[in-house]
């Protein structure tokens, strides 16, 4: 008997056009689409998070506020009904749920998720700072209000204070010198033959890190400074173009 899947997949609205921005939420919109698992996406006004998603089941992300975040899902499969939030736990569970294609081509959920870390110290962390405040021009009405209000006391830091003119150089060289810092990481790993099509395995596949990475270069390209993208894309030889090109047969907004 088929087991079937039935996934709600919470995000957070935009004025784009698929409203998709969210790194965290691409993340999941990545395996999904690559373990071809059937969902519709619930898109959400900021304010409303905090109300729709307990109100779902969802459990909480956080204990400070926002106490809850995208992405979050609803799996109803045959009468059972799970809810999950954050990422890397909505990860864990649809690779456990749905093994192949697998998101852990080494077996071992650490080699990934250590590839993770290196990427956020050296790549998410100086984009946040770029990011966060370009955000704004992709959201209005009460999703920018809140994201206007809120942000400062997530953060710890005005939107203002964190990519200003005089500090822009500095984030910009931070966040290059990561870059070649993963590169180098990137070219240090065994590969199967002459080539390497994916950048965190060596299998035809792609590794839960080339995901994570994607879904970061998404968010930069379409909520970062304008052109900010351009600037990077073709920096070490072109990996990180490379890299979302062929994550694009993953990329559909369901």
């Amino acid at each position: 008997m088929v087991v079937k899947h039935e996934i709600t997949l919470y995000d957070v609205r935009s004025t784009l056009n698929p409203p998709a921005w969210s790194p965290n939420v691409w993340k999941t919109r990545f395996i999904l689409n690559y373990k071809r698992i059937a969902y519709t996406t619930c898109w959400l006004s900021y304010p409303d998070i905090g109300e729709v998603l307990p109100a779902v089941g969802v459990p909480p992300t956080r204990t400070q506020k926002p106490f809850y975040t995208v992405p979050s899902i609803v799996d109803q499969t045959d009468g059972l009904r799970i809810a999950l939030s954050d990422s890397a736990n909505i990860a864990m569970y649809l690779e456990k749920t749905h093994p192949l294609p697998p998101i852990f081509p080494e077996a071992d959920p650490g080699v990934q998720l250590d590839y993770i870390d290196v990427i956020e110290a050296h790549v998410y962390a100086p984009m946040i700072f770029m990011t966060v405040p370009s955000t704004t021009r992709i959201l209005e009405g009460r999703d920018l209000d809140y994201y206007l209000d809120s942000r400062e006391e997530f953060l710890g830091i005005a939107l203002e204070d964190m990519f200003p003119p005089h500090k822009q150089p500095a984030i910009w060289q931070s966040l290059e010198e990561g870059l070649d810092k993963l590169a180098s990481l990137i070219d240090s790993l065994p590969r199967r033959g002459r080539h390497r099509r994916w950048l965190f395995s060596a299998t035809d596949g792609p590794g839960y890190a080339d995901f994570v990475l994607g879904a970061i270069f998404c968010w930069f390209e379409k909520a970062g400074p304008m052109g900010a993208w351009n600037r990077i894309r073709y920096r070490n030889g072109g990996k990180w173009e490379h890299l979302v090109e062929g994550l694009q047969p993953f990329s559909k907004v369901l």
